[in-house]
């Protein structure tokens, strides 16, 4: 494994994956989506919250992990009483693991959709009593999709309580006809970025962002963005004229509006430069992070790409200093109030970051 190397200063990452026991028996998907002895090197990885991760971390120089179970988790039980006390169970058991090294680990609440009340108390209780970060949630909760009206009160409490909601991958619940003789586009080759930009954009367009309730919301989606950022100008022309004349949906901004201020993106799993570039012109600099997928990726080639500052050659363009310790660590520590974060001196910060304004 390759030595840490000069800038930058932190590293923190943030969808790194964990396996409790007592979760071993909804991993079924994710098996029949990998191959057999990838999965099994990856699961002996997703079991240990000892010392070969720690020892990776620190070979690669990651100095945080923010750890959530693995898809899909608890999301795919049909019984909302045991789906909620193994969300207790995990958290307890995550909260277990973050004390065991405090300043190595942190931790992503899981909920219990299928019982949306509960879903908030066990929220309360993850963030306010275990000290858990934020929410993390595997896309559908047996075939329902977040901007459903049984869960707005759930997003209320998420917003109330300042964490963001990183709204993680999973299987489609039924097959779309495109992947008719190829089940491997179901799964993370090209359906997960499908249906997880899908289900942000239900929340998008059914109005979330702009209710006064969850207005500050913050949905972190990995991936570089999912494929969104590609091109947000499509988005905008496209609501316009297919939408909200059509359908007589209304927004109070282009969809582009809320890519700035609702999303937070993170790297995960992506090493190209373009994908880096178009999530820091859409969302913003301040709102991109380095996550890593681990154990189902590689830390090597991800840390490469960050130090090697996400540099396009063709060109002649990377990330300046100030670009590389926000991707790096900053940026996410200040969303989930992980210490140490200093903030930027207002009198140092500067008001663009490789050429892109940073908002105040």
């Amino acid at each position: 494994m390759p030595e840490p190397c000069g800038r930058p200063e932190r590293i923190v990452t943030v969808e790194e994956h964990v396996l409790p026991d007592f979760l071993s028996e909804y991993l079924d998907g994710a098996r029949n989506n990998l191959d057999a002895a990838y999965w099994a090197e990856a699961e002996h990885r997703l079991r240990d919250v000892g010392h070969e991760r720690l020892a990776a971390m620190d070979a690669h120089g990651v100095t945080v992990q923010v750890l959530s179970p693995t898809a899909p988790g608890i999301q795919v039980e049909p019984d909302p009483a045991k789906a909620t006390r193994l969300a207790a169970r995990t958290n307890d058991w995550l909260a277990e693991v973050v004390a065991s090294a405090p300043d190595r680990f942190a931790g992503f609440a899981t909920v219990a959709l299928q019982n949306p009340a509960a879903a908030v108390r066990e929220l309360h209780r993850a963030i306010g009593e275990l000290g858990l970060v934020g929410v993390l949630v595997n896309g559908h909760t047996c075939g329902s999709y977040l901007d459903e009206p049984q869960y707005q009160e759930f997003l209320e409490a998420v917003a109330e309580l300042g964490v963001p909601l990183y709204l993680h991958p999973a299987n489609a619940p039924d097959a779309a006809a495109w992947t008719a003789g190829h089940p491997q586009l179901r799964g993370p080759l090209f359906g997960w970025g499908v249906e997880t930009a899908a289900h942000f954009l239900r929340l998008l367009c059914s109005g979330v962002f702009d209710r006064p309730a969850t207005r500050e919301l913050t949905v972190i989606l990995g991936h570089a963005g999912e494929g969104l950022l590609a091109a947000p100008s499509r988005l905008d022309s496209r609501w316009q004229v297919a939408n909200a004349q059509r359908h007589g949906l209304r927004l109070d901004h282009p969809p582009s509006h809320y890519l700035r201020t609702n999303l937070f993106v993170t790297t995960s799993g992506v090493t190209d430069p373009p994908a880096f570039w178009a999530a820091i012109a859409g969302a913003g600099a301040e709102r991109v992070a380095v996550a890593l997928d681990y154990p189902m990726e590689e830390m090597g080639p991800q840390l490469a790409a960050l130090r090697a500052r996400w540099r396009v050659d063709e060109l002649d363009a990377g990330a300046d200093d100030e670009l590389l310790e926000r991707v790096a660590w900053r940026n996410i520590s200040e969303l989930l109030g992980l210490t140490p974060a200093p903030a930027i001196p207002a009198t140092s910060a500067p008001a663009a970051i490789n050429g892109i304004p940073v908002r105040r």
